[in-house]
């Protein structure tokens, strides 16, 4: 195993070294230290030639996600190569705000509230699975509740969909060659054009497929194959992410029933705690940037062309900004975290994945208060990826009774 010093030296993160995620942030801490910018010859998410900069200070990280004007959201043209079409990540100002305009009403904060109630019976039937037994895989329920929520209540695809386009997420992101990759990006891309190009023949539905379907920007309607791609991008975006960091929380409480415990006793402190397990769980570790005209940062020069690694990881475990930055304090209450970035680009679901956490974490902790990590079975943790997760959490707790649901 290769130092901290000598991986802080030339970062890849899909380096196995760290799948030990604590290793990782001691990796982060002497970049920091060294510069605001490190270089890595092994970017995760860029085609640069040459390699990628990576931001891993706080304020440099939030600077560059505030000024698009340098810092495109546009990829190299390399880059642009492995994208099927114009996605509304990748867009910068004008034509990027008003790609928002036409899908923001579909996540407002309204909207989702107004899911909790189908969000929570959707929790209580995946905890029904197992909650008989007084044992199971804490996991399922962190890694299905997004997906079914989202297919079901936004998208308007079969919920059955859900574990395939999981593993061909997790695959795309986290196969172990380039070839397993990208055929999963093909496989994802090939099933979610076939449930559009299904739709286009059926009674319009109030769901994104149909907002996608019929969207004009400038007056004229996407692309079909850009509307593929967003469909492709939300659907990623609302299984990954929310997913790891539940996955971290779960972890968490059942490795520290005192925390368990307090959050049982204290439920007014959940909104907060979420918020603390985003920042804690650091599921992105870095979205690429594209430097549009030569710029200097925190005396580091960049050149038209270049790439640019904003790690909001790294970022969320600034001691610049954060105190005890590598504690999960439960109530944190000074937390202006990056987990859903910042400016233009700003997670569009960052209501529906709050909610969908929150809601997780009171039935899990009302169905099942006395759940510990399983003696005799070990969590499994995926690491070495752009998101990082448990893939598995076995549990024990009093058994209990099914729901209503």
């Amino acid at each position: 195993m290769s130092s901290a010093a000598e991986h802080a030296d030339n970062w890849d993160l899909r380096h196995e070294d760290f799948n030990d995620n604590d290793f990782l942030y001691e990796v982060y801490d002497v970049m920091r230290q060294r510069s605001a910018f490190a270089h890595t010859d092994h970017p995760f998410l860029s085609a640069t030639a040459g390699g990628a900069w990576v931001a891993v200070r706080y304020d440099e990280c939030y600077r560059i996600l505030q000024d698009w004007q340098h810092f495109s959201s546009n990829p190299t043209p390399e880059g642009a190569e492995q994208l099927a079409g114009d996605l509304v990540i990748t867009l910068d100002p004008p034509r990027q705000q008003k790609f928002r305009k036409v899908l923001n009403p579909y996540f407002s904060p309204a909207r989702m509230k107004a899911l909790q109630p189908q969000i929570r019976a959707e929790t209580d039937r995946l905890i029904d699975d197992f909650v008989q037994a007084g044992r199971g895989d804490l996991a399922q329920v962190a890694w299905r509740q997004p997906g079914i929520v989202f297919f079901k209540y936004l998208l308007g695809m079969p919920t059955d969909d859900v574990p395939l386009c999981i593993d061909l997420t997790d695959t795309a992101l986290n196969g172990e060659t380039e070839e397993a990759r990208m055929g999963a990006w093909g496989g994802l891309y090939q099933h979610i054009h076939d449930a559009v190009t299904a739709r286009m023949s059926q009674p319009a539905r109030d769901d994104m497929i149909d907002v996608l379907l019929t969207a004009e920007i400038d007056g004229q309607r996407l692309p079909l194959q850009d509307v593929v791609s967003n469909a492709m991008l939300l659907v990623q975006a609302g299984l990954e992410t929310t997913a790891n960091a539940m996955s971290f929380a779960f972890h968490h409480l059942g490795a520290n029933p005192q925390e368990r415990d307090r959050l049982i006793a204290q439920p007014d402190l959940l909104p907060r705690a979420v918020e603390e397990f985003i920042r804690f769980a650091g599921s992105i570790h870095g979205i690429p940037r594209t430097v549009t005209e030569q710029v200097e940062m925190s005396g580091q020069s960049f050149c038209p062309g270049e790439s640019v690694l904003v790690n909001y990881a790294a970022a969320n475990r600034d001691p610049a900004v954060f105190a005890d930055p590598d504690k999960c304090l439960l109530d944190r209450r000074e937390n202006r975290h990056l987990g859903f970035g910042a400016g233009v680009h700003r997670c569009l679901g960052s209501n529906l994945a709050r909610l969908e956490f929150q809601i997780g974490l009171e039935q899990v902790l009302e169905r099942m208060p006395d759940y510990t990590l399983a003696p005799d079975a070990e969590a499994v943790f995926h690491g070495s990826s752009v998101t990082r997760g448990y893939r598995s959490i076995p549990v024990v707790f009093r058994p209990g009774q099914r729901s209503a649901a």
